[in-house]
């Protein structure tokens, strides 16, 4: 049982001190009353849960899980991005060139063998393994704290 006198002296000895929001999230965090203050100040319609099997795996604030989105789609845009600037491809293969008996040259170009080959660069780029997607999630996650 909690010693209700105490509540009081530590609420003054916090307001002493002036605490920074950060340093107030550091306490908390310390604690472990993290989720428990999320759930408690965030309106239950706010909050995203996502479950396998009734078991809670995570649970954003849906602020959260917009940020954690946007952070994957950015990720990998500069991924694909890397990977298309730094492709090779092969055009003689996707561009056909004809003269006709009246000197007229027609070009033709084969879109989709372009879009193959770029969709080929973009799946080599990204690894789709459970534990390369894992890691890439928690390593998402880690750098949301961060922020």
């Amino acid at each position: 049982m909690m010693n209700k006198s105490i509540v009081p002296i530590v609420i003054a000895a916090l307001k002493e001190i002036e605490l920074d929001g950060e340093t107030m999230e550091r306490i908390i965090n310390e604690v472990g009353m993290r989720d428990q203050m999320i759930k408690q100040l965030t309106p239950q319609n706010d909050i995203v849960e996502l479950e396998r099997d009734e078991e809670i795996m995570v649970r954003f604030t849906q602020q959260q899980l917009i940020e954690y989105t946007r952070e994957i789609q950015e990720r990998c845009k500069q991924v694909t991005f890397e990977a298309i600037k730094n492709e090779s491809f092969d055009f003689e293969n996707m561009v056909e060139l004809e003269l006709s008996y009246d000197k007229q040259i027609s070009v033709e170009f084969d879109e989709d063998s372009l879009y193959r080959e770029i969709e080929c660069v973009i799946d080599d780029a990204f690894e789709t393994d459970d534990d390369s997607v894992f890691d890439e999630a928690t390593n998402v996650i880690q750098f949301m704290k961060k922020v």
